[in-house]
């Protein structure tokens, strides 16, 4: 039995299939909370804390398809129902549909293909998080000192599993990253091109395609904030000496080692903001 969109609840074809688009919102956000008299009776006013803004009716349009993909285990490649079926499942005109599938499209999740119907799209993990870093600069109060902090975790634990992973090629690549920022020092943004080329390799050399995403994000993000770098050509230097402690416990395979070098790396970057 497949399951219907109704507020992103697997229900029996007895029950409901839909809600006046006047509902729409309010069955996302409202159908599992207790009656407002409830509410307020059970907590004091000072204590309650603000509502979220309500989703727009596309908003709640495309959570409802994302659910419905979900809980029927569509992938790549099945077809949703038709758009008129989609009209009666969800109770709304063509329009705001339409708006919310255009907004899945854009987010990579779904394709229309003209005279065949609407299809789950093979997620594109780096178009996706490639999506991330201007939605932090637009979302988020991101500084520097934000985005080193989540470095020194993250990059941590990405020297200590490539200094397992790597092959040839990788470390063929970081070797030659090093050697053009040692070359690089007094050329500002060649020098940083290859730093972000050895970060982005080591993210490579995991074998993970998520840190590799991950990682494409926050080097973008630095991109755009480097004019905020307290940059000198000494501190270069010191980074280069830096990546070259990374880079010799990577060849040792030494995991441990190659974490604390980045730790270290990181610690002092921030201190050199």
């Amino acid at each position: 039995m497949r399951k219907e969109l109704w507020t992103g609840v697997a229900l029996d074809r007895s029950a409901p299939l839909w809600y006046p688009i006047g509902q729409v919102v309010i069955s996302v956000y409202e159908a599992a909370r207790p009656p407002a008299r409830t509410r307020s009776a059970d907590v004091p006013v000072a204590e309650t804390l603000p509502i979220a803004r309500r989703e727009t009716v596309v908003d709640a349009i495309a959570h409802a398809l994302i659910q419905y993909i979900a809980a029927n285990g569509l992938r790549a490649g099945d077809r949703l129902p038709s758009e008129r079926r989609l009209v009666e499942m969800v109770g709304v005109s063509r329009l705001p549909l339409r708006e919310a599938l255009c907004l899945l499209k854009g987010l990579g999740i779904v394709e229309v293909r003209h005279g065949k119907g609407i299809f789950v799209k093979q997620l594109d993990l780096a178009s996706l998080f490639g999506m991330l870093s201007p939605l932090l600069r637009i979302q988020a109060d991101v500084e520097l000192e934000d985005i080193f902090q989540a470095r020194l975790h993250l990059e941590a634990s990405i020297a200590q599993l490539a200094a397992a992973a790597w092959t040839a090629e990788n470390l063929r690549a970081l070797e030659q990253a090093v050697a053009g920022m040692r070359r690089s020092v007094r050329n500002r943004s060649v020098y940083i091109r290859h730093d972000m080329d050895f970060h982005m390799e080591l993210a490579r050399s995991t074998g993970n395609p998520i840190f590799r995403v991950f990682m494409a994000s926050i080097t973008d993000l630095l991109q755009q904030l480097q004019h905020l770098y307290r940059d000198k050509v000494e501190y270069r230097h010191r980074a280069v000496a830096e990546h070259e402690t990374i880079l010799a416990a990577l060849r040792d395979r030494d995991g441990s080692a190659a974490a604390r070098a980045m730790q270290q790396h990181m610690h002092n970057a921030m201190t050199r903001l």
